[in-house]
């Protein structure tokens, strides 16, 4: 059977499909070299006999008539990254069924995100970095935090991320809050979380995690009216997307009160830091977006996929397919 790789970027591609992971393809499947947009006329002959492929970040986004003139037999596309929104709608709307793996690439950022919980929660992160200056200071800062024992966590977006989350955070003796106005009653005690709106939720939890899906109508959501309500020693994580920061309300609200705390592993512009209010701000900790798959952890979506279409040829049930109805509220 011949697998089609798409990829655009040389880089990206080969975080994923390593040799290791097209070595093990290329012992059971014919799999043609990586194919970007410019490559598709050169390569018209092999994707007409294509009925499945296989992509990745910097997948290239086709148009319905070059999906029906290049790719005529293509039956099904598995996709080892996060999102799929920006190419899916031309290939479900030619009959393509699409299979993701966004929980798979959930899982770095979700084991990121709860450690920073619990360290948050013991006051590690201003602790830490004040202690070599003034370690009177460094102690009473953490002695004043909540700790892990009934503290309140807030979660902001209950989707593969942030309800993965609340699943972790059930080893804890949390107290669990979220906002997500899609989820409903029966999915949030499933998870043990306690539905709330987001002014209680910034005003009530030690710790509020952003999860929102990165939707053009939710820039800029956090602002000041929200972070005016943190309570002292409270901490903001966002491994979500910089553009829903208002960066300057958030300096703002850390300047005035040097007791709460920033985890921002996302900016406005990542690859400028110095040009966001929050670059500095003591009480802001600031990581290069790392949350996400790295080193090795872009393998495991490969993987994933692969085993994932070993279920779809054999015909059983498969869990990750993608639908025209998902792509309205996912990320």
């Amino acid at each position: 059977m011949k697998i089609a790789l798409f990829g655009s970027n040389r880089l990206q591609f080969s975080r994923v499909f390593t040799s290791e992971v097209l070595d093990a393809l290329s012992q059971r499947y014919d799999i043609t070299q990586r194919i970007g947009h410019d490559d598709l006329e050169k390569n018209a002959a092999v994707l007409k006999e294509t009925e499945i492929a296989f992509g990745t970040w910097g997948m290239p986004v086709f148009t319905p008539e070059e999906i029906k003139q290049y790719m005529p037999n293509l039956k099904a596309l598995f996709y080892a990254a996060g999102t799929v929104q920006y190419f899916a709608k031309p290939f479900l709307d030619c009959g393509v069924r699409i299979f993701g793996s966004a929980s798979i690439n959930a899982v770095p950022v979700v084991e990121y995100t709860f450690s920073q919980i619990v360290l948050a929660n013991k006051g590690y992160f201003q602790a830490a970095k004040n202690y070599k200056l003034a370690p009177v200071y460094s102690l009473l800062f953490a002695d004043h935090s909540s700790g892990n024992y009934q503290s309140k966590v807030g979660l902001v977006g209950l989707g593969a991320i942030g309800s993965a989350v609340a699943l972790r955070l059930k080893t804890l003796d949390v107290q669990v809050f979220a906002y997500d106005p899609f989820v409903s009653p029966e999915k949030a005690a499933a998870l043990g979380v306690t539905l709330t709106d987001l002014d209680t939720l910034f005003s009530e939890c030690d710790i509020i995690s952003n999860h929102l899906a990165n939707k053009k109508e939710l820039e800029n959501i956090y602002t000041r009216k929200l972070f005016s309500k943190m309570k002292k020693h409270s901490t903001f994580i966002n491994t979500g997307r910089g553009a829903q920061v208002k960066e300057l309300d958030l300096a703002l609200s850390l300047l005035l009160h040097p007791s709460r705390t920033a985890l921002i592993d996302v900016l406005k512009k990542d690859l400028f830091p110095y040009g966001s209010p929050l670059f500095w701000c003591r009480n802001a900790i600031i990581t290069p977006h790392i949350a996400g798959s790295m080193g090795n952890e872009p393998q495991r979506m490969a993987y994933y996929m692969m085993e994932t279409m070993e279920k779809y040829l054999n015909n059983e049930p498969v869990e990750s397919e993608i639908t025209e109805e998902m792509l309205a509220t996912m990320a």
